[in-house]
């Protein structure tokens, strides 16, 4: 059985790999199908375009990016595949800042935000962040973490992990290290729009890392918004969870897809094509539209 891996990143956005390092990866791994989908660019395909790729992988990509938008006044992403990336380039310069530049607001808002809930954190917490470097959450997660006495606004979770912090503190709205960022991303119809003015298939990916507003998002978007598809494999989720957003597809008519969301070092427990470990994202469940 061949296995695909629809959901990566590279150095273009916040994984560390180069590309021809991420392809050999692809490679070892026996990827029949792989997708770059770094956030909020396509610059890894610019690359592509120049490169004997056959020299590195011999399986199929499939164009796609990661886009971040917001509903709900919750932060989210949404992936476009088969788009053209030329066109996605020359468009989401319209609607994004840099990476860098979006970690060093975000995190000049943290200090701000923590300051007024009364959460000490160091006077040089701004002055010593390295955009680029860490995300703004691990940086945060990481000051956080060094005074034991956050251990009472910290659940046991979110302390021991920065991905978790930020799912279930810094991306809900409803608690003390949330910070606003909705008015640098663009909405999500303006998301939706562009990626079907690039040509592309509109997905959802890793729903259930929204933990406690999974349902109010998912529900919000079947209901008001077209999507085409549903990243039904993805390395955090439950069977339970797995099983019921392929069962939501089948019933709602919509697409499949799955991915690691491998960063490289940045995630250094998620590797491509495995994830944690558990991952086996087969090339059939994308058989309905990889070539539409």
């Amino acid at each position: 059985m061949n296995y695909i891996d629809l959901h990566t990143h590279t150095h273009y956005s916040d994984g560390t790999d180069e590309v021809t390092e991420y392809l050999q990866k692809a490679e070892e791994k026996h990827l029949s199908i792989i997708s770059i989908t770094d956030h909020n660019t396509c610059k890894a395909y610019d690359e592509l375009k120049t490169l004997d790729v056959k020299k590195y992988y011999s399986g199929k990509i499939i164009p796609g990016i990661e886009l971040n938008t917001k509903i709900l006044g919750i932060p989210i992403e949404v992936l476009g595949y088969k788009i053209d990336t030329d066109k996605m380039n020359r468009l989401v310069s319209k609607y994004y800042i840099t990476s860098k530049e979006r970690d060093l607001l975000e995190v000049k808002r943290l200090y701000e935000k923590c300051i007024k809930e009364g959460i000490a954190l160091p006077n040089n917490f701004v002055e010593n962040y390295q955009p680029g470097k860490m995300y703004a959450s691990k940086y945060l997660h990481e000051t956080l973490i060094k005074n034991i006495e956050n251990k009472e606004i910290i659940d046991d979770d979110a302390w021991e992990n920065s991905n978790i912090f930020y799912r279930k503190y810094m991306s809900n709205p409803k608690t003390k290290f949330y910070a606003d960022m909705n008015d640098i991303l663009p909405d999500f119809k303006t998301v939706s729009n562009l990626v079907k003015e690039c040509g592309g298939l509109l997905f959802i990916p890793h729903i259930f890392e929204y933990r406690d507003n999974s349902m109010r998002i998912l529900e919000n978007i079947l209901q008001n918004y077209e999507i085409d598809g549903i990243e039904c494999y993805y390395t955090t989720f439950t069977e339970e969870q797995h099983q019921y957003l392929l069962n939501l597809c089948q019933e709602k008519g919509l697409f499949i897809s799955g991915g690691s969301d491998y960063h490289g070092k940045m995630k250094a427990d998620v590797d491509i094509g495995i994830g944690k470990g558990n991952l086996k994202i087969p090339e059939k469940i994308i058989e309905s539209w990889k070539d539409k």
